[in-house]
């Protein structure tokens, strides 16, 4: 009877384990709109300034060195076994710095959310409710955020999913429709001013990609094995979600009228007619920032309590509740959209590259560290055998 019991409380352990998972190419999707809202609308204000026509070019050269990269990630990936990030480091390199780094991740996910919840608002007053009091629109969004947050991964993909589709067909709808007004000579000529402005603006795309690190916090929740190609195949995407519209900013109003507008993405909507009496189809570009940033607040929410490996539900509430009371508290501030601007350009996007890239070598460390560790041990494990071979 003991041992039926056993197996009952095992096999559903493991179906709980089974539906709490997802398959790459659901998580390939969460990436496309969490990640993809930075790198479609985030990112373009500060790189076309700092590189202008020539931005493309420090896309293209931020993507050859993300794909390298991806090598780093997906030997940190194959070597952890597809568990829990933290609960490897804790398993072999020590519990303080398993937990100390998980701690830093999950306050770094939160402060993101936040970044991407203030821009969200700011965009909202500015282009469509410029009466409403943003913390009314703050409180509501932060709560739905909360109770997607507070589901499951599966409800997150499914919720995805279904919001996704459209955001796609819309981003080809407006890609198709102005194409009467793209002229690609304005991409010439190519490095007019020289590599540096190509270099200074390669952060920022580098800022939006390097993100796919995520993909390593969320491998205990994918079922099946993780290849290379998912790291190629989401470098790919996201990269294209840079490129789309950057190359439609500078081909429909110039390199120098798209660097001084603080939506290029935004802004290309406002070109879009069908025929001569319908038009100002803009509010359909609502839709995909509002869906983006419900996602991406939703999904880093998730995050932050993902990998700190919290256990009792209740536990894990609270946490959620506390971040999303920072969420309402710190964006319920009102300052300048310069300020804004200028602390997104010049801390946020340069310190997100930074600090990602020097976790992905820590976590690179550790596992050398421990691969080491292992086969020391085997070879002493070997020599001992040979010995007690040689004595009988």
């Amino acid at each position: 009877m003991e041992k039926t019991k056993d197996n009952d409380m095992l096999k559903g352990v493991n179906e709980d384990e089974k539906n709490g998972k997802i398959s790459t190419v659901q998580l390939s999707l969460i990436m496309m709109t969490a990640v993809g809202l930075k790198n479609h609308v985030t990112i373009l204000p500060h790189l076309l300034p700092s590189a202008k026509r020539d931005g493309w070019i420090s896309v293209l050269l931020a993507f050859g060195l993300i794909m390298i990269w991806c090598l780093l990630l997906f030997y940190i990936h194959k070597s952890t076994g597809q568990t829990n990030i933290f609960v490897w480091v804790e398993t072999n390199i020590g519990k303080a710095p398993g937990r100390m780094l998980s701690i830093v991740i999950s306050i770094c996910f939160a402060s993101l959310a936040a970044v991407s919840l203030k821009e969200m608002v700011v965009w909202t007053k500015v282009s469509y409710l410029p009466v409403t009091p943003p913390i009314f629109e703050i409180i509501l969004f932060t709560g739905f955020c909360f109770f997607l947050a507070s589901t499951n991964i599966q409800t997150i993909a499914i919720t995805n999913t279904f919001v996704l589709f459209a955001v796609i067909l819309f981003g080809f709808f407006v890609a198709i429709a102005n194409i009467q007004f793209k002229n690609y000579s304005l991409l010439q000529p190519i490095l007019e001013h020289g590599w540096s402005p190509v270099f200074s603006g390669m952060i920022y795309p580098l800022s939006g990609l390097i993100e796919l690190i995520v993909i390593l916090f969320m491998q205990q929740k994918v079922h099946g094995k993780i290849k290379y190609k998912v790291f190629a195949l989401n470098t790919i995407i996201l990269t294209w979600l840079i490129l789309g519209p950057l190359i439609g900013s500078i081909t429909e109003f110039g390199p120098l009228e798209a660097s001084r507008q603080k939506y290029p993405a935004f802004e290309q909507w406002g070109l879009v007619t069908l025929g001569r009496f319908i038009e100002h189809l803009d509010f359909l570009s609502i839709y995909q920032w509002l869906t983006g940033a419900f996602i991406r607040v939703s999904f880093l929410l998730f995050l932050s309590l993902e990998v700190l490996s919290i256990k009792k539900p209740l536990n894990k509430t609270i946490l959620l509740i506390a971040y999303s009371v920072m969420l309402i508290v710190s964006n319920s501030f009102s300052f300048s959209d310069v300020i804004l601007y200028y602390i997104i350009k010049t801390i946020v996007l340069p310190v997100t590259f930074w600090f990602f890239l020097a976790f992905s070598i820590l976590l690179s460390i550790f596992v050398l560290f421990s691969n080491r560790k292992k086969r020391r041990s085997s070879s002493d494990v070997q020599k001992n055998a040979k010995a007690t071979v040689q004595t009988e």
